[in-house]
């Protein structure tokens, strides 16, 4: 079963601005000042747009308009809320441009859900965020209000040491179902580069996915190379998420399900490939040198590990250096993690007997590909 296609819903996609900075003036009394006063304004009030896509996917807006246009009116009727209120609603959905209007003058205003945005705001979706909204509710809108008292003590144990960051399992489970939208462009930008430098061309290769969440990385890529295998390993609750999505995608013959404490043993021997999505920025010093050094022990002698995750290389213009320093913050805030840099990487690397030997972009993370020293084969990037 093939993954929806990822297409845009509005021509220009971004987020769309709250300010229109062409009309302040250049002249006049401490213009500087009035046009940062805005600029800081607008970031404040981006607690706006998770208040009312959250609310509103509590409220059931989101079904309810996937079944058709709908007036304010016959929403509120449907869904049991306050008339005046849900039009308000509805106009700020729309104003975030996550649901279309029609109608003018004196006809009520209709809204619909766009085809585009079903996958986010539905449950079910390969692409859903519901997961992210249960992950708001239960652990980020407290940590964020905790901030500056996180920031006063930091976020080491009695001894001084990081500590790691101690999400549970059941706020693990609703956000590794909320994050799916990331593989697909990783995926393809790594299957790309491997493609491209030919290695292990039309061979059996062996992926293992540590941490896998729903698997989806590996699952991508069993799609893209019908002679690859995988096995993923992750916790007892997520495990079974991952065996699933396996069979709705067509791969359950070529992907295995483990449950395992990555922390305790081995990952056994001899895999080609190594993905370590979304797992550095959880790593203090000590455990991410823990984690490569036992990424280095079951890798094959030609093999590769492969990072993604949010990694500074200091490009502080680019999209993925922003996202990440603002990442770090909201780590700090959870509990614990980081955005590492490229070159802390690559003391990990080095620590575990590998070296780098390419770095990729992702529309908001980075690739980090690395395998033995001197053994991998791989054209350098």
């Amino acid at each position: 079963m093939p993954l929806p296609s990822l297409v845009s819903f509005r021509k220009d996609d971004g987020v769309r601005p709250l300010v229109d900075y062409t009309k302040l003036s250049a002249d006049g009394a401490a213009p500087s000042e009035i046009r940062a006063a805005h600029q800081v304004y607008e970031h404040l009030v981006s607690l706006w747009a998770p208040s009312i896509i959250e609310a509103a996917h509590d409220l059931g807006f989101f079904v309810e308009l996937a079944d058709g246009a709908r007036t304010a009116d016959e929403v509120a009727h449907a869904r049991g809320t306050d008339r005046r209120a849900t039009r308000v609603m509805l106009d700020a959905l729309y104003a975030y441009g996550l649901v279309d209007k029609s109608g003018e003058g004196a006809v009520a205003h209709r809204y619909v859900l766009p085809d585009a945005c079903r996958g986010a705001l539905l449950p079910g979706g390969f692409f859903s965020l519901v997961g992210k909204m249960a992950h708001d509710r239960n652990v980020a809108w407290n940590a964020w209000s905790d901030l500056a008292r996180t920031v006063r003590r930091g976020t080491c144990d009695e001894s001084g040491e990081d500590l790691a960051n101690g999400i549970s399992e059941t706020d693990y489970e609703d956000l590794v179902t909320g994050i799916n939208f990331w593989a697909p462009p990783i995926v393809d930008t790594l299957a790309d580069c491997l493609a491209d430098s030919g290695w292990k061309a039309g061979e059996a290769v062996s992926v293992l996915d540590v941490g896998c969440g729903t698997g989806l990385y590996g699952q991508l890529l069993l799609q893209r190379f019908p002679q690859w295998r995988a096995e993923g390993i992750d916790a007892p609750r997520i495990v079974p998420l991952a065996d699933a999505q396996a069979k709705r995608l067509g791969v359950e013959d070529r992907f295995t399900g483990t449950v395992q404490d990555i922390w305790q043993g081995g990952w056994g021997e001899g895999a080609d490939l190594i993905l370590l999505n979304n797992m550095i920025h959880l790593q203090t010093a000590e455990s991410g040198r823990k984690l490569l050094r036992t990424a280095a022990g079951s890798l094959a002698p030609d093999g590769l590990v492969c990072i993604a995750d949010q990694v500074i290389v200091n490009d502080e213009e680019s999209p993925q250096d922003r996202f990440a320093m603002l990442f770090a913050a909201s780590m700090l805030a959870t509990g614990g993690g980081d955005a590492h840099s490229l070159d802390t990487c690559k003391e990990w690397f080095a620590a575990a007997g590998l070296e780098m030997v390419a770095v990729l972009d992702a529309p908001m993370h980075r690739v980090v590909i690395a395998g033995h020293i001197g053994r991998t084969g791989f054209p350098a990037r």
